[in-house]
């Protein structure tokens, strides 16, 4: 196997093909992040792309997208806005993940949506979870009756409060995908704000994470789009949703809602129109991205397993980057470290920063 680097710009249109027919004919990559549109769209507003192409008798056979950063740190393609992430490859292709990095000059890749199933990178797992979706492969009538059949009430409270919103504010009105710059503007707005309230990282604090999105919604082909959706009642944006899809998966991303229509559950009227629209268009999946949410839970019938970890080869960024985990642990179980604490937890907030740089 061969393995050589180049930007997202060098790629050819064989290329192109030949990844486009790798992930539509994968099942575990069918997400829209696998999609090449993905990866050229995060080139457009990082430096930092790359891809490395698999080659085996001079023909491309997988790709595999990355950032790179300092000491051979490597990351996925849109950092900590990537939900799902690994190689381009066929199941049955051999390949050596050791051979990968040192052909892309990395120490480490860390990774925490893995596709679990990719084998090569299995012994690199430190933990699995699942990414919960929507099966709509035979319709959303047929989704219906089976969240019925299991006795998903929270589900159909929505229909009820979807008509009291309808009787009380105004009636409901979906665009499953609007061109109306404000609409997104909201989105980053009721985002970044979701993020201040509850303690986290702000998305879109950083340019290139608003410049990203931005560059998806503005992309739309029959493999790949972004899906910028609104909920009116009446004349009022009551919630929004920034999403995307690829010709079998629609991938719930940035929703976000009017905080004073919470009582009528605004965001998961809009992921239920969301589901019928996707069912609608011949899509097989609506993924929810990774997490326990309660709405989550209510929606979802099946799940796809994904894994964190971090692959790497024997350097001296690995050998640092090894050295920082353990410390960190040690921290976290030494009881004679309390005093310092405040320190740990601010250490570990500027290293969530950092997933964003």
């Amino acid at each position: 196997m061969k393995y050589s680097v180049i930007t997202a710009a060098e790629l050819t249109a064989t290329d192109l093909q030949t990844w486009r027919q790798l992930q539509q004919t994968t099942p575990t990559l069918k997400s829209p992040y696998f999609c090449p549109e993905f990866t050229v769209a995060a080139a457009a507003v990082r430096n930092d792309v790359r891809v490395a192409v698999l080659e085996e008798g001079g023909t491309a056979v997988g790709f595999f997208p990355f950032q790179r950063g300092p000491l051979g740190k490597g990351r996925p393609v849109g950092g900590a806005l990537s939900d799902y992430h690994g190689a381009i490859v066929a199941p049955e292709t051999a390949w050596c993940v050791e051979a990968l990095l040192r052909a892309c000059g990395l120490a480490y890749w860390e990774f925490d949506h893995l596709v679990a199933e990719q084998l090569p990178f299995e012994r690199y797992h430190s933990r699995w979870e699942v990414s919960p979706a929507l099966d709509l492969s035979q319709g959303f009538a047929a989704y219906r009756d089976r969240r019925r059949a299991a006795g998903a009430g929270r589900f159909f409270q929505l229909e009820r409060k979807a008509r009291k919103l309808a009787r009380e504010v105004g009636p409901l009105r979906f665009v499953a995908h609007t061109r109306d710059s404000a609409v997104l503007d909201q989105v980053f707005q009721w985002k970044s704000e979701q993020c201040r309230r509850t303690g986290v990282v702000d998305f879109f604090a950083h340019d290139w994470a608003r410049a990203l999105v931005q560059q998806i919604w503005q992309t739309e082909n029959c493999q790949f789009a972004g899906q910028l959706s609104a909920l009116y009642a009446g004349d009022q944006l009551v919630a929004t949703h920034m999403g995307m899809r690829s010709a079998s998966v629609w991938h719930w991303w940035f929703p976000g809602y009017e905080r004073k229509f919470a009582k009528y559950s605004p965001g998961g009227i809009l992921l239920r129109k969301v589901a019928e629209e996707a069912a609608a268009q011949g899509l097989q999946q609506l993924d929810l991205g990774k997490g326990d949410d309660a709405y989550k839970n209510s929606f979802a019938d099946c799940a796809n397993p994904i894994a964190e970890g971090f692959a790497w080869r024997p350097s001296l960024g690995h050998s640092v980057r090894s050295l920082a985990s353990s410390a960190e642990d040690t921290l976290r179980e030494t009881s004679f470290i309390e005093p310092a604490r405040p320190l740990l937890r601010l250490a570990k907030r500027w290293l969530r920063r950092q997933r964003f740089a």
